[in-house]
């Protein structure tokens, strides 16, 4: 069995721009808004020479709510890839949810085991890998990541961003916090004892 840091894309690999018009943060929608986060490949490079499978698990609505396509979505993939293999680091795996229980796109209008805070992403990359979620992290910048993170048996870190200070107790008391997936990554090696 292996060890794995999960992680959530947006947010935490890369930044997530504000959608003035919906007055939230989102996915980028275009190859230009896609900016990785400062120390984000350094954190995955690390995590890569430590020998950690680094696996992406995002809910990705955008095809159900009608913002991308699936050819957009994989463009996105091969450049943050891309970005990534330039400095040296690589992912193991990309898992996305694609549906969303208020979908325009009926075929993905549904309320499914995979998107977080439920732990199916999770589950379904631990059982195709053979990953050992006991030992394994789950980081994210939202409450339903640290959620699916528990649910999974993962030890959940959350990014801390204006959007996600207001956290609901008891579900993420004593989580761990950080302030960048840089920062995530050092505490998770220093908690190993891997300095």
């Amino acid at each position: 069995m292996k060890r794995a840091v999960f992680l959530d894309r947006d947010g935490v690999i890369n930044a997530a721009p504000y959608n003035a018009e919906e007055g939230k943060y989102d996915s980028p929608y275009t190859l230009a808004d896609f900016r990785f986060l400062p120390g984000a490949k350094q954190a995955i490079r690390l995590l890569n020479q430590k020998g950690w499978l680094t696996i992406v698990v995002s809910n990705q609505p955008g095809i159900a709510k009608r913002k991308c396509s699936a050819p957009f979505l994989e463009a996105l993939n091969e450049r943050m890839r891309a970005g990534l293999a330039a400095s040296g680091a690589h992912l193991d795996a990309i898992y996305y949810c694609l549906h969303h229980p208020q979908a325009l796109v009926s075929e993905l209008r549904e309320s499914c085991r995979c998107r977080k805070p439920q732990p199916g992403l999770l589950l379904t990359a631990a059982c195709d890998l053979q990953v050992d979620l006991a030992t394994s992290y789950m980081v994210g910048d939202g409450i339903q990541d640290v959620e699916a993170g528990l649910a999974a048996g993962c030890k959940p870190i959350l990014i801390r961003r204006p959007r996600s200070l207001v956290m609901k107790p008891p579900t993420v008391n004593g989580t761990r916090v950080a302030t960048s997936l840089l920062a995530a990554v050092k505490q998770i090696l220093s908690e190993e004892g891997e300095p």
